[in-house]
């Protein structure tokens, strides 16, 4: 399942721009939405879903807190409210796929990691992070992790390196 990406600037009318999936039912606002990281800054990476977009992107009219469903990599823009609820049982039924897809993200950047800092100690704390990764049964959870690697990714990398270049002067 491979990402499409959307590159955003910030809409010209409040200098904002978020993606957010919706991902089922919200008591308050009918729709539960759920923030994606982006990264680097202002790039999305879009599956298979319904989203509430906003933000311009280039050569593109621009999405003013637009519904919009992405279907085999292709989006349909300027949905209606109403046309989202009537898929809220499609929507929250796709909760398993969806967490799995989260998890394979979360697999990547953990490579990702294991692969830059090619060490053992590295190697077994990136596999039990899958581990627990596994365990985790709340997509808050899953989506959280995501944003978390996805922002510190780097700044890991570049500590474990440092770390155990010293270790190893050490030996």
């Amino acid at each position: 399942m491979k990402p499409q990406i959307l590159q955003l600037m910030p809409n010209t009318s409040d200098e904002k721009r978020w993606v957010a999936e919706i991902t089922g039912e919200d008591p308050t606002f009918k729709l539960k939405r759920d923030f994606q990281p982006d990264d680097p800054e202002g790039v999305w990476e879009i599956y298979d879903g319904w989203y509430q977009i906003h933000g311009q992107a280039q050569g593109v009219s621009p999405f003013n807190k637009e519904y919009v469903h992405v279907k085999d990599g292709r989006m349909t823009r300027h949905l209606h409210f109403r046309v989202v609820l009537a898929h809220l049982e499609e929507i929250k039924a796709a909760e398993p796929i969806r967490m799995e897809r989260m998890r394979k993200q979360i697999y990547k950047i953990l490579n990702e990691i294991k692969q830059a800092a090619p060490y053992e100690p590295v190697e077994e704390a990136m596999e039990r992070q899958k581990e627990e990764c596994d365990l985790t049964d709340e997509p808050d959870q899953l989506l959280g992790a995501i944003a978390v690697l996805k922002t510190r990714k780097t700044s890991i990398i570049k500590d474990y390196q440092k770390t155990f270049e010293n270790y190893q002067e050490w030996e």
